[in-house]
């Protein structure tokens, strides 16, 4: 099932315009959540190739359009659990993450073998500050050393410790809480689940021989078919037991989400990052085939709001959560948009006007307004939101969502073009191609975009700043500059965020 939205109505005595919501969208709070992250294929791979994946994700629910985030299997892991690379060389950092030196293999100090601990907030911190319990259950674990640290292939195993993300965070490496003790060989599994006592959030990590990395075991040499039916037994003899218990049939509440950390051999390149990514449970709307374009990072914000915690790690603090795979019968907060109107087009920052009304008895408790799926906006319990949103030129899809005290939210989406509105920039003085002696005299005036007004100045004398000015429409300074040929970049900003720019060259006699 492919969810769609509803048409839009007209409030003509209110002159508010309503976007009607289609099926109620929300991440339901779950008693069990796992994730289980394969290696190294192609979405179209995984279609071919997984037969038991495949029938589950048909079942339940699956991403037609989702994305790694990094070419670099251990990149991948950090963005699923602390929503970001970790890596100014890999990716831009997100807000609130900073760089630990990894790539697709480890974080360790340049030049050594040390671990350079990530202390950044991460889902096994947010888990152990709520007091959630969990476990890595790790295949070959035990054999390999059964330490955080134990390295890839250690004692001829094919246990990786870069596909086991949990052992690169500080709150692990210095066992903050016992957290070191939680992570455990896969065989730990079947004893809990025996016992009744797996914990509400588990991570299973196959060896290299069963999650598509390496040959399946006493192979030297295989197909990627035979890699991905190897994968595929795995995922069938090892989650089918645990999606028997109870709370994963009728009536529960469990989500099991399989992925992929990248589409090809430590590389996005040529498979165009598209991973395969399937959403189990009895909450997950049957048959979902979800559209939306979504990353690692989107995947840990379902996560912790299945798990019920509102501190997001990284990325997953403006990534939105994958809500279209879920629906309940609930009541819901109704959104209505007065501007805006979708398919309008716009300067920015572009100014947005939106009401909540919250479903009967209850209040609106917080809104947030995502561009493009990023979180750029955030507000508190109020009714009404007014907001001038900053977007570049081009497209945009935007939701705005408003919860209540239900614990349920509504949203309304709107498509919105913003033009590449800027400020006119005229130099008085010198003119173009002018003949001076230093310092120049330097006059330029500016003119803002509808709407807006300037903000900051900054003059450029071959390509080096050497005057800033604030907001005001005009300037006039005097620029030293040596003898010889310049050119002179004279640029204004105003409130849309965008600059325009008057050029002109100036030789120094």
């Amino acid at each position: 099932m492919i969810l769609q939205k509803a048409g839009r109505c007209v409030l003509a005595a209110a002159a508010l315009v309503c976007f009607v919501a289609g099926a109620l969208a929300q991440v339901p709070t779950s008693k069990h959540v796992i994730l289980v992250i394969n290696e190294n294929t192609s979405y179209n791979d995984v279609m071919a190739n997984m037969p038991w994946l495949t029938g589950e994700g048909n079942t339940h629910g699956y991403a037609t359009k989702y994305l790694s985030d990094n070419g670099g299997s251990l990149l991948d892991y950090l963005w699923l659990a602390s929503g970001s690379c970790h890596s100014k060389a890999n990716c831009t950092l997100p807000s609130g993450t900073h760089d630990f030196n990894c790539n697709g293999n480890d974080c360790y100090y340049p030049g050594t073998a040390t671990t350079d601990r990530i202390t950044d907030d991460n889902i096994f911190r947010e888990m152990n500050n709520h007091g959630i319990s969990w476990k890595v259950y790790a295949q070959s674990y035990a054999k390999a050393g059964g330490t955080p640290t134990t390295p890839d292939n250690h004692n001829g195993t094919a246990y990786y410790r870069r596909h086991n993300g949990a052992t690169w965070y500080s709150d692990i490496l210095n066992n903050t809480n016992g957290s070191a003790s939680r992570i455990v060989d896969l065989s730990q599994l079947s004893i809990d689940l025996a016992k009744g006592a797996v914990p509400r959030f588990m991570i299973i990590v196959p060896d290299g021989n069963h999650d598509a990395h390496d040959c399946p075991v006493g192979m030297s040499s295989c197909t990627v078919g035979q890699k991905l039916a190897a994968a595929d037994g795995f995922l069938r003899n090892t989650l089918g037991p645990i999606l028997a218990i109870p709370d994963f049939q009728p009536g529960g509440d469990g989500l099991a989400i399989v992925t992929f950390d990248e589409c090809g051999g430590g590389t996005n390149a040529g498979c165009g990052a598209s991973v395969y990514t399937a959403l189990i449970g009895p909450k997950v709307t049957p048959h979902t085939v979800s559209g939306t374009t979504y990353k690692h990072e989107n995947t840990l914000r379902t996560m912790l709001d299945s798990l019920g915690i509102r501190s997001y790690p990284g990325a997953s603090a403006t990534a939105s959560d994958m809500s279209d795979f879920f629906s309940t019968g609930g009541i819901k907060p109704h959104v209505i948009v007065s501007d805006p109107a979708s398919g309008s087009t716009m300067s920015s920052p572009v100014p947005i006007q939106a009401t909540a009304q919250a479903s009967p008895g209850h209040s609106i408790s917080g809104w947030w307004i995502y561009v493009d799926n990023a979180g750029v906006y955030k507000a508190g319990a109020v009714s009404t939101i007014n907001p001038k949103v900053a977007m570049s030129t081009g497209t945009h899809k935007v939701v705005l969502r408003a919860w209540d005290s239900s614990g349920n939210f509504g949203d309304q989406t709107l498509t919105l073009s913003v033009n590449a509105t800027k400020p006119a920039v005229k130099v008085v003085t010198p003119s173009n191609n002018a003949t001076a002696g230093s310092p120049v005299n330097l006059r330029a005036s500016a003119t803002p975009s509808s709407g807006q007004t300037v903000t900051g100045w900054w003059v450029y004398v071959d390509g080096k700043a050497t005057y800033e000015g604030g907001a005001i429409t005009s300037i006039n300074t005097n620029l030293k500059m040596s003898t010889g040929a310049h050119k002179v970049v004279v640029r204004a900003w105003d409130t849309s965020g965008n600059y325009g720019d008057h050029t002109i060259a100036v030789t120094i006699n």
